[in-house]
C-alpha cells in the first residue's frame, strides 16, 4: 500500500510542491513557534514531502529528519536539504532508534496510514520521553473548501481511496487516537490555511499533480477530471478570474 502511495504521489511531485507546499506555511509556523523548535531542536517530519518544514526547522538551528513513501518527494527533499537525514518509508515502521527525536511532526500525513493508531503510536516510540508528537491535519470538511472541491470528482475514480477515509478533522478524533497511541494530548488548534491560484490553468495544474487525484486521471481521463474539478471549483472564482479556498488545519500537539 505505501508503494502504490508512493507511486501516486511521485508523480506529480514537482508541481505539487510548486503549488501547495506553501499553503501549509502558516501551520508549520504555528509548530514551530508553539514548541519554540530551533538549536539543539532534534526533528522528525514523518510524511515530509518535499521538505519545506524541514528546511524551516533547519533555517532555526534544528537537526532534521524527513521520511516519505514518495521518492520523486524525497529527491526534491534531499536538493533542498543535502544535510538532512531523509528516507524513503512507512509511517508504521520508522527507521530510526527509541527516543531519538525531541519532536515528531506530521503535516497532512498520517490519515494515509492504514493503522493510525500504529503510527502514532511509532511516533511516539522515537521521541524522547517529554517530548512532543505533533499532527497536524484537514479539519473539519465544512472548514476546508478544498477537500469538498476534490471529493466531488471521487465518482471517476475506479475504486475507493486506498486508506478508508476517518473523521480525523472532528474535534476530539485526534486526541482519542492520541491517547489510544500512548501519548497525551496538550493542545488543539485551528489554523487557517488557504489557497489562491491566480487563475484557472493554475488551479487546475496543481489540483491534477495530487496524488488522491492520479486514479480519477487514470481512469477517467483528463478531460474528464479536467471538466469535473472546474465545475467543482466555480463557486470560489473571483471576478478577477483568481480562486480562493479557505482551509483550516487542526494541529493536536501531544506529549510523550
Amino acid at each position: 500500500m505505501a508503494q502504490r502511495y508512493g507511486e501516486q504521489w511521485s508523480a506529480g511531485a514537482a508541481v505539487r510542491a510548486e503549488h501547495y507546499a506553501g499553503m501549509s506555511r502558516p501551520a508549520w509556523l504555528h509548530v514551530l513557534a508553539a514548541l519554540e523548535i530551533g538549536a539543539g531542536t532534534r526533528l522528525l517530519d514523518v510524511g515530509c514531502g518535499s521538505g519545506e518544514f524541514c528546511a524551516l526547522a533547519a533555517d532555526r538551528g534544528a537537526a532534521t529528519a524527513g521520511i516519505d513513501a514518495a521518492p520523486g518527494m524525497i529527491e526534491l527533499a534531499r536538493r533542498r536539504l543535502p544535510a538532512a537525514d531523509l528516507r524513503i518509508g512507512t509511517l508504521e515502521r520508522l527507521p530510526w532508534p527509541a527516543a531519538g527525536f525531541d519532536v515528531v511532526t506530521g503535516f497532512n500525513a498520517l490519515q494515509f496510514a492504514p493503522d493510525l493508531v500504529a503510527a502514532l503510536a511509532e511516533a511516539g516510540r522515537v521521541t524522547r520521553p517529554g517530548g512532543h508528537v505533533v499532527v497536524c491535519n484537514w479539519g473539519p470538511v465544512p472548514q476546508c473548501e478544498l477537500v469538498g472541491v476534490v471529493r466531488r470528482i471521487e465518482h471517476l475514480r475506479p475504486e475507493p481511496p486506498l486508506v478508508p477515509r476517518r473523521p480525523i478533522g472532528e474535534p476530539g478524533e485526534l486526541e482519542e487516537l492520541a491517547r489510544a497511541a500512548g501519548l497525551r494530548p496538550d493542545s488543539a488548534t485551528l489554523v487557517e490555511v488557504p489557497y489562491a491560484p491566480p487563475d484557472r490553468a493554475t488551479m487546475l495544474r496543481g489540483l491534477l499533480a495530487a496524488g488522491n487525484v492520479a486514479p480519477a486521471v487514470a481512469h477517467s481521463g483528463s478531460a474528464a477530471v479536467r471538466a469535473a474539478l472546474t465545475a467543482a471549483a466555480a463557486p470560489f472564482r473571483r471576478p478577477d478570474g483568481s480562486y480562493l479556498f479557505r482551509n483550516t488545519f487542526r494541529c493536536v500537539i501531544s506529549a510523550r
